[in-house]
């Protein structure tokens, strides 16, 4: 059994993006690096949100320095307007021209305060949740951000390599862990383990939620993972969503989510106290990862033996998944000039 080449996987997965935060698009449009390439997104006054190629098919000047204009942005530079289709609606100084022009639009989501895109004309899948659960039921936590320096494939690798929990969470591994495919873009890993930690995060867990949790992993395209660990007496919800930075750099967002109270009182002084909560055991859970994944990682296929088959043949799932529809490409080499701001960068 042989892992695949790292020329197999593309520089960038065919996936969903964290843009940015919806309280980010006031009055006035909001652009970033994204992929390699200059994105911009606006609210209408309607309320829609799009997000188009953020330079103007004129001179290239930056739409995220222009205004919103009704239903369309208009540029700064020589006011020519663009509908959220991309399609050029107004050239002042020569009307007729602007059915020659459009830039490219892609789908956009806009979810729990925040801002996704697909990069590509169309989504492949819609934007996904944790399986069986209703976002409109659940509350997102303040985010927490990461840059690892690793391939971005290694990032959901690191869930099928269930061994590792062992010796980076205190995890010990109980039973064969289950793997199924819920969708063509999704690969999902179930396991049960014992909590083995000595430390007071793990006492408390041990003594509030039970010792022994099952653990399911839901990777989509190798960019979002939903991980939702269950214990005798309560579960928990977290994502990452990561975005490549150029070869070797991953920028890793991580949101937490819980169940929305039923009661306005419980949503008002309950739910934020249970996010922050969930959200710190989460993130306290992630830190040796994050440690070791700061301080460098490499994808060595040569290395990878027949214990590592699940690891193994995550990759080759990974890297068999279709990238022609990729809409925001980096050209060869561009992806190591991305903007690395950090996680919500203002207009520029």
């Amino acid at each position: 059994m042989n892992a695949p080449d790292a020329d197999r996987f593309p520089e960038c997965p065919t996936s969903w993006y964290l843009y940015c935060r919806s309280r980010d698009l006031g009055r006035r449009p909001l652009s970033r690096n994204l992929l390699g390439r200059r994105l911009v997104a606006f609210r209408t006054a309607s309320g829609k949100i799009a997000i188009i190629d953020g330079r103007c098919a004129h001179l290239g000047a930056d739409l995220g320095a222009g205004c919103v204009h009704g239903e369309a942005i208009q540029c700064a530079f020589h006011h020519w307007e663009y509908g959220t289709d991309g399609r050029c609606v107004l050239v002042p100084a020569k009307p007729q021209a602007a059915a020659r022009f459009q830039l490219s639009a892609y789908p956009v989501v806009e979810r729990h305060g925040f801002v996704f895109v697909f990069n590509g004309p169309e989504a492949l899948f819609p934007l996904p949740f944790f399986p069986d659960a209703d976002p409109g039921e659940f509350i997102a936590s303040e985010p927490f951000d990461e840059v690892l320096l690793c391939p971005w494939w290694m990032v959901g690798a690191n869930v099928f390599d269930v061994q590792h929990f062992r010796a980076a969470h205190d995890r010990k591994l109980i039973d064969t862990p289950a793997v199924d495919c819920p969708s063509p873009y999704a690969r999902r890993i179930t396991a049960n383990f014992t909590v083995l930690g000595d430390t007071l995060r793990d006492r408390l867990v041990r003594r509030f939620a039970g010792e022994r949790v099952r653990m399911t992993f839901t990777d989509w395209c190798g960019n979002i993972i939903f991980a939702t660990p269950t214990f005798r007496r309560t579960a928990s919800y977290g994502m990452l969503i990561t975005e490549p930075l150029g070869p070797n750099r991953v920028h890793v967002h991580g949101i937490v989510f819980v169940p929305r109270s039923r009661s306005r009182m419980g949503q008002t002084l309950f739910d934020p106290m249970h996010a922050k909560v969930r959200r710190y055991f989460i993130k306290a859970f992630l830190h040796s990862d994050a440690r070791l994944g700061t301080k460098g990682l490499t994808y060595n296929p040569a290395g990878l033996f027949d214990c590592d088959g699940e690891l193994i043949r995550y990759f080759d799932w990974l890297a068999s998944l279709p990238s022609a529809a990729c809409g925001v490409t980096p050209r060869k080499k561009a992806c190591g000039l991305v903007d690395t701001n950090l996680l919500y960068p203002q207009s520029s």
